[in-house]
């Protein structure tokens, strides 16, 4: 089965902005996180993106990122639909 996610290689941190101009169209996870004072994300650094939420945990690639070297990590859905139809995960077939 082809893979829908593809781990990234960024040592530093972008902007929000930055993060937005690379990978729309894509969910994003973050590590070293920035948020503002109002609680928006300002920061981090983009590891990994996938055309689904939370694409490749099947595959164990979120383990690494559990030690407190990669807090703060978050996610950006940068989904096209970005409500609740871009996030839904089939599992299963559908033979009746």
């Amino acid at each position: 089965m082809e893979k829908t996610y593809k781990l990234l290689d960024h040592s530093d941190a972008l902007s929000i902005d930055e993060i937005k101009q690379l990978y729309n169209g894509y969910w994003v996870y973050i590590v070293k996180a920035k948020f503002g004072e109002h609680g928006e994300l300002l920061s981090g650094v983009p590891v990994v993106i996938g055309t689904m939420a939370a694409d490749g945990v099947e595959d164990g690639i979120y383990k690494k990122y559990r030690s407190d070297e990669y807090e703060i990590r978050t996610d950006l859905n940068l989904l096209p639909n970005r409500g609740f139809i871009s996030s839904l995960r089939v599992v299963g077939d559908s033979v009746g």
